[in-house]
């Protein structure tokens, strides 16, 4: 297995991107990772033979749009999709550009025949310990009631293929679970869902019940979802760093002595570094995305998600899959 990896464009240094690699090549001996990006700047940090080196002289920036990521074919994030569409390596990872990489994914790479729009999609951990998949959380920003179907059914085919559950339970995020609830799209993905005699689809599911585990997959519009994964993101992590805080204090030190054990299996849990990517699926070949701050802990873990959806060949499971789905 190959796998070509983005290390230029995000916001850390790019030695996280290659420390993860390191990290990871040693636990699976047959991955081999292709570091894409200028060489200028790779070389230093590896040892002679370490890892193959693909030069790429450009950066995509985060702030440069689709059509300048499309033109700007000597970039990292460009030339590190091309090796995958090529058949060089077998799935892209990058911290990069979203816009970026979700416009050239979609132009190198092709969607499958059939499906209208790739979409992104996160794994986010639950209080049951069961997950849950999110989808659409940023791919993108509009999306029909017929795209919300599309994307449950391909979230379906991955919960049974990659997490082994047998009938994954699927709900729209909606403000309510009323079915009058939400705009005309919601409306009409709701009544395509209630049809899908193939789907275990569970209605309606409000954003503050989805880490209780309600379901096995959240669909959603890009905008909406993107909102919703940064909403929890953001408050997990404040959670975390006020616990810190309170226990840093004199009075509060026997507490923490007795509920150490519970606090640190709760910040291991809901940790977003060990769930770091996003699948881009849809695409003819495997492509995640991770954060554009991605550290080491988070290259590393969504390397392992790369790798998962490699190894069970999800793209020619969803293409043997789709039109399996009745409408």
């Amino acid at each position: 297995m190959k796998i070509a990896l983005d290390v230029m464009g995000y916001e850390n240094d790019i030695s996280e991107a290659i420390i993860a690699a390191r990290k990871f090549v040693k636990k699976y001996h047959d991955v081999k990772i292709i570091l894409v990006g200028d060489k200028d700047k790779i070389n230093p940090l590896i040892q002679e033979g370490e890892f193959e080196v693909f030069h790429a002289s450009e950066v995509l920036t985060m702030e440069e749009s689709a059509l300048t990521a499309l033109r700007r074919t000597n970039t990292s994030m460009f030339q590190a999709i091309k090796l995958v569409a090529d058949n060089k390596a077998d799935g892209v990872l990058s911290a990069g550009s979203t816009v970026g990489f979700i416009s050239l994914s979609y132009f190198i790479l092709k969607s499958i025949p059939g499906i209208s729009k790739p979409a992104f999609m996160p794994y986010m951990p639950t209080v049951n310990k069961k997950g849950v998949m999110l989808i659409d959380v940023g791919a993108n920003k509009t999306c029909t009631g017929e795209d919300l179907h599309q994307f449950a059914i391909m979230a379906d085919i991955y919960c049974k293929t990659v997490r082994g559950i047998e009938s994954p339970k699927i709900g729209v995020i909606n403000i309510g679970t009323e079915a009058q609830k939400g705009f005309e799209y919601h409306h009409v993905a709701n009544e395509l869902l209630k049809k899908n005699d193939k789907l275990n689809y569970q209605g309606f599911v409000e954003p503050r019940y989805i880490l209780q585990g309600v379901v096995d997959i959240c669909v959603s519009d890009g905008y909406t979802g993107n909102l919703v994964l940064k909403a929890i993101e953001g408050g997990l992590k404040s959670l975390t760093s006020s616990l810190k805080q309170s226990f840093k204090k004199p009075w509060n030190w026997l507490g923490a002595l007795f509920s150490i054990g519970s606090i640190l299996s709760l910040k291991k849990t809901f940790d977003y570094r060990n769930n770091a990517g996003a699948i881009v699926i849809g695409l003819n070949k495997p492509a995640v995305k991770t954060h554009g701050s991605a550290d080491m802990k988070q290259f590393y873990s969504s390397l392992e998600m790369l790798k998962k959806v490699i190894d069970v060949n999800l793209v020619k499971k969803i293409k043997e899959n789709i039109n399996k789905y009745d409408k």
